[in-house]
């Protein structure tokens, strides 16, 4: 049947610390998160019940009334959507411990040190023939490396023939991610968001940025042509902090040198989240600039989530004659000097 709806409330679930949710996207202005299943204990999930919320989740969705949770989402679309209770679509989230402290990260502020092991619940979702390879898996919350369950989490789904995508700080090295680049089924997302130890210490508040860097370049170093791409280096952009043509150029040059061939931006969540409608001009600049790089020397270029839907808001055209001029703070520090008042950076 055709109707507006996304993969994530069709086949997704996002495994949060005590919840089960159909996705990781949550924004004020997106008015939350779908919840699936609103709380598990002690990493065992009541499967019937995930799947007879999202039949209910679809129900609304082939009714033509966007569910309160997805207005205005870039997820959504039209199309001839089965009907089929399977999952294919996993982000887990189930964790907060890490080895870096981003004056960004909501995770360190908001989630209890606390975890669900859930490697037993997966096990069962595939026992009960409920899971399906040809979606994606990602690992995000806090730093996947450190935790418990990770390795036998990855070996159970490469196993399986999944693709997955894994965040990681970079900090420690992971031969079992190392191997699933090699093979082409794993990508994993690196967000140094600095070139310069002095910009990097700043942001992550942690004295490892030769370390991620070396990483960095270990996960690329030997893979086929056709998984180059697989290795991706992502750059949050911090106003008043790491938004200047200095940093950025030093950051895309190192990429460069490596031979990295992916790189994701995005917009610091709380900047965007409180200006959604109205972001700086200089900040759409530093993302046209970063565009335009990646262009010329053959580099995939995406966008993450505040990133995109500040795309969605943009009021003006791309910039793509770029004069070192055109780059002058228009960004008010006072102003930004109040927001990190107000969430204790």
């Amino acid at each position: 049947m055709k109707y507006k709806s996304c993969h994530l409330i069709e086949h997704g679930i996002s495994i949060d610390v005590d919840t089960v949710k159909a996705c990781c996207l949550s924004r004020e202005f997106n008015k939350g998160q779908l919840m699936v299943e609103y709380k598990y204990e002690n990493g065992k999930i009541d499967w019937e019940h995930v799947f007879f919320v999202k039949k209910n989740h679809r129900t609304h969705q082939k009714n033509k009334r966007d569910l309160p949770s997805c207005e205005g989402c870039y997820n959504l679309r039209e199309e001839d959507w089965d009907d089929e209770d399977y999952i294919s679509y996993i982000n887990f989230d189930h964790w907060s411990q890490c080895n870096s402290n981003c004056i960004y990260c909501g995770v360190q502020r908001n989630k209890p040190k606390t975890k669900n092991n859930v490697l037993n619940a997966v096990k069962e979702l595939i026992k009960l023939g409920k899971f399906r390879n040809n979606g994606e898996i990602t690992f995000q919350g806090g730093e996947p490396t450190i935790l418990s369950e990770f390795e036998n989490l990855l070996k159970l789904f490469l196993k399986q023939g999944s693709k997955v995508r894994i965040h990681s700080s970079g900090i420690l090295f992971s031969r079992a991610i190392r191997e699933g680049l090699k093979k082409g089924a794993v990508s994993v997302v690196i967000s140094p968001d600095s070139a310069s130890e002095e910009v990097y210490k700043s942001v992550k508040r942690v004295d490892k940025s030769r370390e991620v860097w070396r990483n960095i370049k270990h996960y690329r170093r030997n893979l086929k042509a056709e998984f180059q791409n697989l290795v991706k280096v992502k750059y949050i952009i911090i106003p008043g902090v790491n938004d200047n043509l200095i940093e950025i150029d030093e950051f895309l040059n190192k990429l460069k040198k490596i031979d990295i061939k992916s790189i994701i931006v995005d917009v610091e969540y709380t900047y965007a989240n409180t200006n959604m409608n109205n972001i700086s001009p200089h900040v759409y600049m530093l993302m046209d600039y970063m565009e335009n790089f990646a262009l010329k020397n053959n580099m995939e270029y995406d966008l993450y989530d505040s990133a995109k839907y500040a795309k969605q808001n943009r009021k003006f055209e791309k910039v793509t004659n770029f004069d070192p001029d055109d780059f002058s703070r228009e960004f008010n520090k006072i102003q930004w000097e109040n927001l990190k008042q107000n969430i204790n950076y």
